[in-house]
């Protein structure tokens, strides 16, 4: 699909459901506050509903309330059939946890918008743009295409979402196109100062004793190129803790001079484990995500990990990372 088709559908269709991936980062709830306004100034129904709760700290760019998720109880809408559901800032429908079995099987049809490396298999309706830096990057552009002039919360989620998904403008996809956004988005009134300090400057007593925790477990292997750590629900329940306050422990190691790639394993429910990847780009690691159907990019990937015990499945990965280096 490309960037023409997918303005043709979103013009020709009224009825939306935005879904994203489990736990929803800084992109994920950008991208939907902002694709949210965008559909719904130009006369469409909208809904936001993900599996998971997101962080505490994304509530103040969510300023009209809009974003709903299962887990905390909101239902399932009535009228599901006749929405498409637009499942943003991935591809993955493992990802999605409650929602690949209680929505999108049931909706009008399944609209993907996403900036990750492509699935071998495309979806039918699909719009990947793998060269953007961020998914709410694709909403600004669409928002540009519709006309569509952002409110100062809106402009506010989306540039949140650029900053979390570039580390504040670092990772390599960040081009001239990502800075220009991020002008225009300054220039609708938002204050840098105010996301970062919103993203980065404030943290809970619980997710600090978590982030001990998991780093309790950090090690280093081949040749201290690759940095391993783990989160049980042990530790989440010691703590007093949710899976998405450890959303960002993956780039602590890749602060290590040595380090080239940081994997953490997440025990999603007992004894069920989620794979996290991140690399500064001399490695890539959508490779090995996506031939566990999960899906990522070059700097950024992750899967659903196969049935083993943890111990295997460490095994498991770290062997399969090593091999990732004679490619490099």
């Amino acid at each position: 699909m490309t960037f023409d088709e997918l303005y043709h559908y979103l013009m020709t269709h009224d009825d939306f459901l935005l879904i994203s991936h489990a736990d929803p980062d800084g992109d994920a709830i950008g991208c939907q506050v902002g694709l949210y306004e965008v559909l719904t100034k130009i006369g469409k129904n909208v809904l936001i509903l993900n599996s998971d709760d997101h962080d505490e700290k994304y509530r103040v760019f969510d300023v009209q309330g809009v974003v709903h998720n299962l887990e905390t109880g909101s239902p399932v809408p009535t009228d599901l059939a006749r929405r498409t559901l637009i499942l943003i800032d991935t591809s993955d429908y493992q990802h999605t946890h409650l929602a690949k079995d209680l929505l999108l099987p049931f909706g009008k049809e399944v609209l993907i918008i996403d900036h990750h490396t492509p699935p071998a298999q495309w979806p039918k309706l699909a719009y990947i743009d793998d060269t953007a830096a961020a998914a709410s990057q694709i909403v600004f552009q669409l928002a540009q295409r519709f006309g569509v002039k952002l409110s100062k919360g809106a402009a506010a989620a989306l540039f949140m979402g650029i900053v979390y998904d570039t580390g504040s403008f670092i990772y390599p996809k960040t081009s001239p196109e990502t800075f220009e956004t991020a002008k225009q988005l300054v220039e609708l009134g938002v204050k840098p100062i105010e996301i970062h300090s919103a993203l980065y400057e404030t943290i809970e007593p619980s997710k600090m004793k978590l982030l001990a925790k998991v780093q309790a477990t950090m090690q280093f292997w081949h040749d201290d190129r690759t940095a391993f750590q783990l989160v049980t629900q042990d530790m989440l329940l010691a703590t007093e803790s949710e899976m998405e306050h450890s959303e960002n422990f993956i780039n602590y190691p890749l602060k290590c001079t040595s380090v080239l790639v940081s994997v953490l394993i997440k025990e999603i429910t007992a004894g069920k484990f989620r794979c996290s990847l991140r690399s500064k780009g001399v490695v890539d690691i959508s490779g090995l995500a996506l031939s566990q159907g999960g899906g990522g990019h070059r700097t950024a990937a992750g899967f659903t990990c196969p049935p083993l015990p943890a111990d295997q499945l460490k095994e498991w990965i770290l062997e399969s990372v090593e091999r990732l280096y004679s490619k490099a």
